[in-house]
């Protein structure tokens, strides 16, 4: 019989943990928006591929760490600081941590599948250990304190980059970076005449992107 995993959200926002029978097919759960605080309920969920944990009230990801297999996590507007539970993740592809209390993306630095990392609105100002995260398709550190971007000079695979509200002056970095497509610059004061070799990248200073084209170039 198919399991709900509906049911098991409900379990565990009552802190229990699923039954054990129920294990491998639980592998996508929906807790955003929730008034979920403890997440240790979810510590056996070891076949779990996508979590949505985004607006809940959580501050410890602790128990995420056996969750090995996730290949999307939402943490976004939470109160997570500490990413160390994520640096055994090795299949995770997507991280989305808007809105969170992160500053130290150390942890992770391993995690070489990763194509999508949200950093909006966060407390980052270090960006070094993503230097070695060469599948990275999409990057998002607006409004973070970022104000050095050399590193990035590394992501030769990158297609999107949300650069708005951060402290920003030196562009150059990103110059040889050919599979840019879309760069966002709303507020900052960088100078993108050293980006003129970057002919089919679309760099936004001012105008609003529809999100129907903002959705396709972050894909």
């Amino acid at each position: 019989m198919p399991i709900d995993s509906a049911e098991a959200a409900r379990l565990i926002l009552r802190g229990q943990a699923p039954p054990a029978a129920w294990v491998p097919d639980i592998v996508e759960l929906h807790l955003e928006r929730s008034y979920l605080t403890d997440l240790r309920p979810l510590a056996s969920l070891t076949a779990l591929r996508r979590l949505y944990l985004t607006r809940s009230r959580i501050t410890d990801a602790a128990p995420l760490a056996s969750l090995t297999r996730l290949q999307r996590l939402h943490l976004s507007f939470t109160a997570v600081s500490d990413l160390a539970p994520l640096a055994g993740m090795t299949e995770l592809e997507g991280c989305f941590l808007t809105g969170s209390l992160v500053e130290d993306v150390a942890p992770l630095a391993g995690l070489s599948r990763l194509e999508r990392l949200d950093l909006g609105d966060t407390r980052v100002s270090d960006v070094a250990p993503l230097a070695s995260l060469s599948n990275l398709r999409s990057l998002d550190l607006s409004a973070t304190r970022v104000s050095d971007i050399a590193p990035l000079a590394m992501l030769s695979g990158l297609h999107y980059l949300d650069l708005a509200n951060a402290p920003i002056t030196d562009l150059s970095p990103l110059a040889k970076l050919a599979e840019l497509r879309w760069l966002i610059l709303r507020g900052t004061r960088a100078d993108v005449s050293v980006l003129a070799q970057l002919s089919g990248c679309q760099i936004i200073a001012t105008a609003t992107i529809p999100r129907r084209r903002m959705a396709a170039a972050r894909q």
